[in-house]
């Protein structure tokens, strides 16, 4: 109780002295004043308005800004994750001696390292202002995997409850899809669905993709990739609801289909393959029958779009050839965490997202961030592994990491990685809670107070 108050009382002094210079800042302090008095209580309540607004309402909460001064704004996304941020900070004495001994160094120290790192390299950035929103970005997703981590592995079967809200999301979702190819037009932006492929300037091509709330095709596309590992799970071990969790993967893979979004093809593509030898589960050819139907209907778009070399595949060669002349430029510390944005408005007259995240963590955080990202995702493929043959949910992650290593190829995982975290916080919270033995024993011992 005594950190509830100390966090409402500090941001009620911030909100008292931000009146005196700007109003708008006093409005975004009041709302995280009135959020944190809410949430506190509840560390179950923050995980799920968490996904709730990454997965349903992200889109929307990145578009409504509060202007602060000048071109300086912040909006409800950037509010909410620096809410993530001091939740987890308050938190964290908490889970040092209440849970110690589930600190397992494996897959928690890379992620305070890179972490601080990242903090340790921002005054290096070529824009500040705009690392210090790339730097509460990031920071919120590790928090959030923190968070997960900490509350599965010290808390019987709250991951099931997360599941079933996470569930009702998508099932919202998945229907929507389907109306959504069907009726051509998008109710969450009110506009068609129809994207115009070009090459050369000219238009070559159409295809209808969905993306229900998310404000893209391969955002949707990459949340859907996300889950998939684990309704193909729940498809052959769930005994309660069994028919509801039959249907679910079929949509899944359904909806994939329609996002039209190809290195989300190829990696749910690896999921399945991989799925098979995990499992060893034939009844997965189930799914053969009813995708080879829809794809019998759909056959000529599937086909010319995997096929066609166009415009935003060429674009993807030169991004990657100007984040290589960034890392050129700034090899040790970068231009500093999440600037490519903003540098690709010289370049190519207009702002441009990078599409691929391996030399964008480069050409952001420099050679040591570079490779401390890579280290970080193979410190928990190799956690994964390890744990393959006694927890089913290893299983799980390791099919999510593989499929976020294969879509961070061309597309942004990064941009859409809060999920990921959240969820792969979920999995390592569950497989070192039901193998305490295995993997207590590689984590920190604590004397007793």
């Amino acid at each position: 109780m005594g950190k509830n108050v100390f966090a409402v009382a500090m941001l009620s002094t911030l909100f008292a002295v931000s009146l005196l210079y700007n109003a708008k800042l006093a409005v975004v302090f009041l709302l995280m004043t009135i959020t944190i008095v809410f949430i506190l209580r509840s560390e179950l309540a923050v995980i799920n308005i968490y996904f709730f607004v990454y997965l349903a309402f992200a889109g929307f909460a990145d578009r409504l800004s509060i202007s602060l001064s000048g071109s300086q704004s912040i909006n409800l996304l950037g509010i909410l994750n620096i809410m993530m941020i001091l939740f987890f900070y308050i938190r964290l004495k908490d889970f040092i001696q209440v849970r110690r001994e589930y600190w397992n160094k494996s897959i928690i120290y890379p992620i305070l390292l890179f972490s601080l790192y990242l903090v340790l390299t921002t005054p290096f950035s070529v824009s500040l202002s705009t690392s210090v929103r790339g730097l509460t970005r990031v920071l919120a997703a590790f928090s959030f995997y923190l968070l997960t981590y900490f509350v599965v592995v010290s808390n019987n079967n709250i991951e099931k409850k997360i599941f079933k809200f996470i569930t009702a999301i998508f099932i919202a979702l998945l229907i929507c899809g389907i109306i959504e190819y069907i009726t051509g037009y998008n109710i969450f932006y009110g506009r068609s669905i129809t994207n115009l492929i070009y090459q050369d300037y000219q238009i070559i091509q159409s295809f209808e993709r969905i993306r229900t709330s998310f404000p893209h095709a391969p955002g949707y596309s990459f949340a859907l990739l996300i889950f998939l590992p684990l309704y193909l799970y729940f498809f052959m071990r769930k005994k309660d609801g069994k028919y509801l969790y039959r249907l679910l993967p079929f949509l899944f893979l359904l909806n994939i289909l329609l996002t039209f979004t190809r290195i989300t093809w190829i990696a749910v593509a690896l999921q399945l393959i991989l799925f098979f030898f995990l499992f060893k589960y034939k009844k997965i050819l189930r799914f053969a029958l009813p995708l080879g139907i829809i794809f019998v209907f759909i056959s000529n778009k599937i086909i010319s779009r995997a096929s066609t070399v166009d415009s935003s595949a060429l674009g993807r060669l030169e991004l990657f050839q100007y984040a290589l002349s960034i890392f050129k430029e700034h090899p040790i510390f970068g231009s500093g965490i999440g600037t490519f944005f903003e540098l690709s408005a010289h370049e190519f007259g207009k702002n441009i997202a990078a599409h691929g995240d391996y030399m964008l963590m480069f050409a952001e955080t420099g050679i040591f961030g570079g490779i401390g990202y890579l280290t970080l995702l193979f410190t928990m493929l190799v956690f994964a592994v390890k744990n393959l043959k006694e927890n089913d949910f290893a299983k799980v992650a390791l099919l999510m990491l593989v499929s976020f290593l294969v879509y961070g190829i061309t597309g942004n995982a990064l941009a859409n990685g809060h999920i990921f975290w959240g969820l792969l916080g979920i999995y390592n919270g569950v497989i070192v809670r039901e193998n305490p033995q295995k993997n207590i024993s590689s984590g920190l011992e604590f004397e007793s107070n």
